[in-house]
């Protein structure tokens, strides 16, 4: 049996002294051993990577079901973080949320048969076969108005990855999951409903 513990605001990452992850909205808190009482982490929180220099997302990955992780409704029905849960940077392979002041958040019970991050599609063969392994990428990315800057929250698109379309619905604070074969470019395009009555043209004086 594995035991996990909550993910909070402050908590360092794999990658370095300086790293930590931010907390956004309130869902609750948790006091550390510290005494001081930190918002709860959840995925898509962002989270600084001091070792490549940039404001990453926290994108899971750890081996805990999501119907044992505390659900956000507020916020656009997004689930906890939990220790072991990997942050998409700029690094080349992503450092992981390191659980120091949640503790006492324990999520107990879970299995811990495959490796923490580790989102892969074994198949084999025949027997002197090697097992291929299909890995799964997922990111995180914030969709924002660009000239208001507005963050474009529970809005329909579609992400266009090497020719092949892919729908969504962005969080309630504005981020788009995508998912890819490995390592691909994708653009994203944010769908507007038209309005429901006829618009006349204004006509001029």
């Amino acid at each position: 049996m594995t035991v996990f513990y909550a993910a909070v605001e402050d908590d360092p990452l794999t990658s370095g002294n300086g790293s930590r992850v931010h907390a956004s909205g309130k869902v609750g808190t948790i006091k550390g051993e510290d005494g001081r009482s930190r918002r709860m982490a959840f995925i898509g929180d962002p989270a600084w990577c001091v070792a490549c220099q940039s404001m990453g997302v926290i994108v899971g990955g750890a081996p805990v079901p999501e119907n044992r992780r505390m659900l956000d409704l507020v916020n656009g029905g997004r689930r906890q973080a939990v220790g072991g849960d990997e942050v998409a940077c700029k690094c080349a392979i992503a450092p992981r949320v390191i659980a120091m002041y949640g503790r006492k958040f324990i999520i107990t019970g879970v299995s811990a048969s495959k490796n923490p991050g580790e989102s892969s599609r074994v198949a084999t063969a025949a027997p002197s076969s090697r097992a291929i392994v299909d890995r799964k990428h997922s990111c995180w990315c914030l969709v924002q108005d660009r000239i208001t800057g507005e963050r474009m929250a529970n809005r329909e698109f579609v992400a266009e990855i090497a020719g092949v379309r892919q729908s969504g619905k962005t969080d309630g604070l504005g981020y788009a999951k995508i998912e890819t074969n490995g390592e691909q470019q994708f653009n994203v395009h944010v769908i507007f409903s038209s309005p429901k009555r006829v618009l006349k043209p204004r006509q001029g004086k």
